[in-house]
């Protein structure tokens, strides 16, 4: 069983689009218990594409349309799955912060830590995680010369889970309600 599998844009960004698509449809499917989210730039991109309504029976109320990562992400914290997202506090993040923010699961199912240095990229859940240069904007999905990684070794999952809990569990702890 392929444990990894790597991907460089820009000749492989159609794939990596794909890859995060398909990591958020799989979550809508069947939601993580927690899904970790780091970018040091994060943007409020279009990710989901429900022009012919491919989502509809997912999510009846969304228009066919692109949909926004906090839209499809809103859309898993209300499915039971807590989403710590972890970025800086700069102005390229300030929109992205604060829809996640002024959301009503905020202090639930949605936790934001800002970390001035902070500066890993990725999404980790118990199944797989999807890590390596690439930030979540638009030029970092679609354009720029990024090399991610989707690993689904489990003991390695583990083992970033805690090192994850380790490092920012305290924080964690104080922003929950």
């Amino acid at each position: 069983m392929l444990s990894d599998r790597d991907l460089i844009g820009p000749a492989q960004s159609a794939s990596i689009v794909e890859l995060v698509q398909s990591a958020l449809s799989l979550e809508l499917i069947q939601p993580s218990k927690i899904l970790w989210f780091g970018s040091a730039w994060i943007s409020d991109i279009p990710i989901l594409n429900n022009r012919a309504f491919q989502f509809s029976s997912l999510e009846p109320d969304w228009p066919a349309e692109m949909i926004s990562l906090s839209t499809v992400l809103l859309a898993i914290a209300k499915r039971g799955t807590k989403i710590i997202i972890i970025t800086r506090e700069n102005e390229d993040n300030i929109h992205f912060i604060k829809k996640m923010k002024n959301s009503e699961m905020y202090g639930t199912n949605i936790i934001v830590v800002l970390r001035d240095e902070f500066h890993e990229k990725g999404l980790l859940s118990e199944d797989y995680e999807i890590f390596g240069t690439m930030n979540f904007t638009y030029k970092g999905i679609t354009t720029n010369d990024e090399r991610i990684t989707y690993r689904t070794d489990l003991s390695k999952l583990a083992e970033r889970q805690l090192t994850a809990w380790n490092k920012y569990g305290d924080e964690i702890n104080a922003l929950s309600k």
